[in-house]
């Protein structure tokens, strides 16, 4: 008889705490690096490509302003729903907020968050980045807001958030640290000795039970199931809040094994859409992931938290 190889989704419900309105500081000369006539434009471009494709179904209708990871992700997402699986995700064309940077700097990051559109669906966190002077904004990843996630008060985008960098001593943890701990606890599991030095969030507790319960679908047959988690810390992007604290923008690579020797494996029609390689005894699943971690200022004694994720399925293979 074939084992089912099909991986547990990482979905979270709605229901997020409305975004703070961006607050302006007075007195200050304007020194963001876009201005909101500018970001809009940005936007409305991205959404229109967006658009074009998402009516089709049509990755190859990607163009200028939707990095490669991202149509990759959407790509994916359109060849699953053909297939009878999850649609594609919902992304907003309303924004609720926007943060710009006051960096002199490349890369730059823009960020925006969506509105709720019901009760169904949660707002999404949007990111944008510019690589050069030379080079256009590009939408590279989104993450809805996880289920009471709170997002704090960001400057307006006359002054621009400073963006900062990962190793920046200005914070109750530096964020390099947050991502490489974060990392950790997903790679160690509910048993990880840094797991109580985050709060707690349904993006790990959903992974952590999937790999409880595909471990032991796979034990009783001699095979396992490991999840191998990696932080892209150079696509990662912090953003100073305008209450003392930051926004920490991070890209993670994320491996699912799931290996029974002497098995043959069967998979849904969605991920055998995907399959590369002929199915045996074993299915690697790859996911491009997207989370937004909230730290605090110094002295504050609150624990980072994971506000948005998403996991992204972008592979499946053979090995």
């Amino acid at each position: 008889m074939p084992i089912t190889a099909g991986v547990v989704a990482l979905t979270l419900a709605a229901c997020s705490v409305p975004v703070p309105e961006p607050s302006e500081t007075p007195g200050l000369r304007e020194q963001g690096a876009l201005q909101e006539g500018q970001s809009d434009r940005i936007i409305n471009l991205t959404l229109w490509e967006l658009d074009a494709a998402d009516a089709v179904k049509d990755a190859s209708l990607f163009g200028e302003r939707v990095g490669e990871v991202t149509g990759q992700v959407r790509g994916v997402e359109y060849i699953v729903a053909a297939k009878g699986g999850v649609a594609a995700d919902l992304i907003p064309r309303d924004m609720q907020a926007v943060y710009t940077t006051s960096s002199n700097d490349w890369p730059r990051a823009m960020v925006a968050v969506t509105v709720e559109p019901d009760a169904t669906h949660a707002p999404v966190v949007l990111l944008w980045v510019q690589d050069s002077p030379q080079a256009l904004y590009q939408f590279r990843a989104w993450a809805h807001m996880v289920p009471r996630g709170v997002l704090p008060a960001m400057p307006g985008q006359s002054t621009g958030t400073e963006q900062v960098a990962l190793d920046a001593d200005l914070f109750a943890i530096s964020p390099q640290k947050a991502i490489e701990d974060y990392t950790a606890v997903l790679n160690g599991g509910a048993a990880s000795e840094l797991e109580a030095t985050f709060a707690p969030d349904p993006y790990r507790q959903k992974m952590f039970e999937a790999r409880k319960a595909l471990s032991a679908a796979a034990s009783p047959r001699g095979g396992t199931y490991t999840d191998t988690v990696t932080a892209r810390p150079e696509e990662s992007y912090v953003l100073a809040d305008a209450e003392g604290g930051a926004l920490l923008f991070v890209r993670l690579d994320v491996v699912s094994d799931f290996k029974v020797p002497g098995a043959q494996l069967a998979l849904s029609a969605s991920d055998k859409a995907l399959l590369k390689g002929s199915l045996g005894s074993r299915v690697v699943y790859r996911y491009q992931d997207f989370i937004v971690i909230r730290i605090w200022g110094q002295g504050a004694d609150a624990l980072p938290v994971v506000v948005a994720a998403d996991h992204h399925l972008v592979e499946v293979a053979t090995s």
